[in-house]
């Protein structure tokens, strides 16, 4: 008898689990699906966001509460916009970075603060020496957000050429663009990778090719996805062969790329000049000078 009583609580509790879970289900699919097209830029104020929010860090949450509290205008909130979208953090919005700006000034200030009153500096440098590590604090997100952005950014353009030679080998295998294009996506990885997958499912959503071309040269807005997207354009727009325009875009990408290459190699020397004259030749200097200067000094006090 107990042991039939305990099975009828476990089918019930899991008749209860499943229940549950086919209600909550849909509900947490369609708070993804608002949180995706939120990332797109679109706004969305109803209670289906907060399941989102929730599953966000506690830090993260906390950055956010404060930075939407904070008044941006829509200028800087579609600056701070963009910088997310080309450092592909698209699950960040701008309050949030708002937010980590001012964790960040009022962390910094009050340490260094705090640092300098222990150490009985005087009292004008723990004010100044405190809003200057605070104006460090509100510029370093944003400094690492374009510093990462860049760097995305430069990887993606190094890796369009690959992409062109996809392109042209599926167009010319007698795929349309969009299965070529999709092809392509499917094979990359990486940042490119990413985004052509964001600009199929944004194409997927209803936009045009040229509507979710344009949103991918707004997320990366650089020369060589701008010859991309312009050949593709006028391809389709004028009907001309799209293999040709892809074939004869290559050559153009690696001379771009090529390009790229020997500027960094250009600027190897100088990026390598604090290294070398802060770290690298004193240590040379020591350990080439010190046995002499020793073996001088030691002659010199035994003389005399």
């Amino acid at each position: 008898m107990l042991i039939l009583l305990i099975l009828t609580l476990v089918l019930a509790g899991i008749a209860v689990t499943l229940v549950a879970r086919a209600v909550i289900f849909p509900r947490v699919r369609a708070s993804e699906a608002v949180g995706r097209i939120a990332v797109y830029g679109y706004e969305h104020d109803g209670p289906s966001t907060a399941p989102v929010a929730e599953r966000a860090p506690p830090f993260a949450r906390l950055a956010g509460a404060i930075g939407r509290r904070l008044a941006k205008s829509e200028e800087d909130e579609a600056e701070i916009r963009k910088l997310l979208l080309a450092a592909g953090a698209w699950n960040t919005t701008p309050a949030t970075v708002t937010g980590y700006r001012v964790l960040s000034a009022v962390g910094l200030g009050a340490a260094l603060m705090w640092l300098a009153a222990g150490r009985g500096l005087p009292g004008i440098v723990i004010p100044l020496g405190g809003a200057y590590m605070a104006l460090v604090g509100w510029r370093a997100p944003l400094i690492l957000l374009k510093s990462r952005g860049g760097q995305r950014l430069e990887r993606i353009e190094l890796e369009l050429p690959e992409l062109i030679d996809l392109l042209v080998v599926t167009l010319e295998a007698g795929l349309a663009f969009n299965a070529a294009l999709q092809r392509a996506a499917d094979r990359m990885r990486g940042p490119l990778g990413a985004e052509l997958r964001l600009t199929l499912q944004e194409q997927s959503l209803g936009l045009t090719l040229q509507g979710a071309l344009g949103g991918f040269l707004d997320r990366c807005d650089v020369p060589a996805v701008r010859a991309f997207v312009r050949s593709v354009v006028q391809g389709e727009t004028m009907g001309i062969s799209i293999g040709q325009v892809m074939r004869e875009l290559a050559g153009d990408l690696r001379i771009r790329r090529k390009q790229i290459i020997e500027e960094k190699a250009q600027k190897a020397p100088i990026k390598i000049l604090f290294p070398l004259a802060v770290l690298i030749l004193p240590a040379t200097v020591i350990i080439v000078l010190f046995p002499g200067l020793y073996n001088i000094i030691h002659t010199l006090s035994n003389g005399l």
